[in-house]
């Protein structure tokens, strides 16, 4: 086996979120963190815990808040709670990231940006029933995926990533 290239990055394209996206998803994290009723946007533990309790009750029931007309802005509320957990728990910061910038997607890059959480297409690929977990089932692994989050970046690096940055 060979060693990842330190130089090679995964995306080509990275940028920082223009202020403007940067108050909308500020904007997002408050309505959100009213419209599902989470205890404590300063905890994220909780953030992440509630989140998921949210996830499991529309993908049982399909109900979602009045706040929303539809699944996919019930993605970007939830997408922006669940990357607001990483952020304020593990350091992680809103970046945009893609092949190009007309192809790239906004989430979360843990601290030394070797790891990234696209948390809108997370958050959607679960409530889509598309997220399979190790024994092929359709999981909702939001507080799996929050808690193996912390220290990430302390990982020996192999071959299964490639610096984000």
């Amino acid at each position: 086996m060979s060693k990842v290239d330190l130089n090679e990055r995964y995306y080509e394209y990275i940028a920082d979120l223009d202020d403007n996206t940067e108050k909308v998803l500020e904007e997002t994290i408050l309505v959100a963190g009213k419209a599902f009723c989470i205890s404590d946007l300063n905890d994220s533990e909780t953030i992440a815990s509630e989140v998921r309790s949210f996830i499991d009750r529309i993908l049982e029931t399909g109900d979602f808040p009045k706040e929303y007309q539809s699944l996919d802005e019930v993605c970007i509320a939830l997408g922006a709670l669940y990357g607001h957990s990483l952020k304020i728990s593990y350091g992680w910061s809103w970046k945009v990231f893609g092949k190009t910038e007309e192809d790239s997607m906004c989430g979360v890059v843990s601290p030394k940006k070797n790891f990234c959480n696209p948390s809108f297409n997370y958050i959607y690929s679960i409530l889509i029933g598309s997220n399979y977990g190790s024994d092929v089932k359709k999981e909702n692994t939001v507080l799996l995926s929050y808690n193996m989050m912390k220290d990430i970046d302390k990982k020996p690096m192999d071959l299964k990533y490639y610096p984000i940055l």
